[in-house]
């Protein structure tokens, strides 16, 4: 079968409020991209990831493999214009750097909700297009209009709601490219209480932005609320590749850090593992954002106990009624979310 194609895809992002202009200025973020034939698949970009993964020659893609590396192994293109909705006076043009990705803002005027919907748990959205300026290929995306007041839920996706495993890079590089994506149990469920608020939700990851469209899936069919997902970039030609393929917490720092200064007014919940470094990462956004962080949550995958010196050390200073290291998401979802949405919101 011939993978050979143009493609475009406007990734979910967040639109802010100014009070001054009466507008909103959204984010743009998109990637432009063409498929390449089976032969080149075969080939030098894919075999890393068959070596890596320790797939033998000759033997058939086992399943997953082929949809979730197809976008490691792509031709990246350049020049396209990004609209708004339909309407052709909003617009703007925007040039792709060199991995084919392509980034902007824009003032979106919606004096009305005509041209926006609800998503599921209420909050409203809007529409980008993505036109391509030297040929007809379109795409559409998402853009949460978030108020300037209200409660987000910030979470990481690998280990605090998606069982990946990440401690063990051959087990993770297999649960991310060769198995089911399983979620963690009781983990949707929570988040479909919290989204019973009108909260908004900002998934991030250091998952590669190359498998967009399986983690959406995922959180799609395990019925995690929508909302915009941040994950990182990535070049597959990078000798270092089983080292940095999930990586860093200073890009998922980052954008937490863009979202609270974004969003001054607002309250944000916090989740997270204790796989690598989020306690310590939250707990330094916890000391920086005092007001605006209203509870910590992290999935124990280690055999720290809750009270270890580890999570005294990374929440020092944090009062200890925001955060909680737990195992079971149910005790979380009955006990931990009440206290912690109990304190009054603005």
């Amino acid at each position: 079968m011939s993978l050979v194609g143009e493609s475009l895809v406007l990734f979910p992002t967040v639109a802010h409020h100014d009070a001054m202009t009466e507008t909103w200025l959204a984010d743009v973020h998109g990637w432009c991209f063409n498929s390449v034939e089976e032969v080149q698949f075969q080939r030098a970009r894919a075999a890393i990831l068959r070596r890596t993964l320790k797939l033998d020659r000759g033997v058939p893609d086992p399943p997953f493999f082929r949809e979730r590396a197809l976008g490691f192994v792509v031709d990246n293109r350049k020049k396209i214009v990004v609209e708004v909705a339909d309407r052709e006076t909003v617009k703007l043009a925007v040039k792709s750097k060199r991995n084919g990705h392509f980034k902007s803002a824009l003032n979106l005027a919606l004096p009305s909700e005509e041209l926006c919907t609800h998503t599921s748990f209420g909050s409203l959205k809007t529409s980008l297009r993505a036109l391509r300026t030297d040929c007809d290929l379109k795409a559409a995306g998402d853009v949460y209009l978030i108020p300037p007041t209200g409660l987000s839920v910030i979470s990481d996706i690998d280990d605090t709601i998606k069982f990946s495993n990440v401690a063990n890079k051959s087990e993770l590089l297999a649960n991310t490219f060769l198995r089911p994506f399983r979620a963690i149990e009781g983990m949707a469920e929570v988040f479909q209480k919290l989204a019973a608020r009108d909260s908004s939700f900002h998934y991030i990851s250091a998952t590669p932005w190359q498998m967009i469209a399986t983690v959406s899936r995922f959180l799609g069919e395990h019925g995690f609320p929508e909302g915009s997902i941040h994950l990182r970039k990535f070049d597959l030609k990078d000798v270092t590749f089983l080292k940095k393929i999930f990586p860093s917490h200073k890009k998922k720092r980052k954008v937490i850090a863009n979202l609270m200064e974004r969003f001054p007014e607002r309250r944000f919940l916090l989740f997270g593992d204790t796989g690598e470094k989020d306690p310590e990462m939250y707990g330094d956004i916890a000391r920086r954002y005092p007001d605006q962080v209203l509870g910590i949550c992290v999935r124990n995958v280690t055999p720290d106990p809750p009270d270890s010196l580890r999570f005294r050390r990374a929440f020092a200073e944090v009062p200890t009624k925001k955060w909680t290291v737990f195992e079971d998401a149910m005790r979380l979802e009955s006990i931990v979310l009440p206290e912690l949405l109990g304190r009054t919101l603005p």
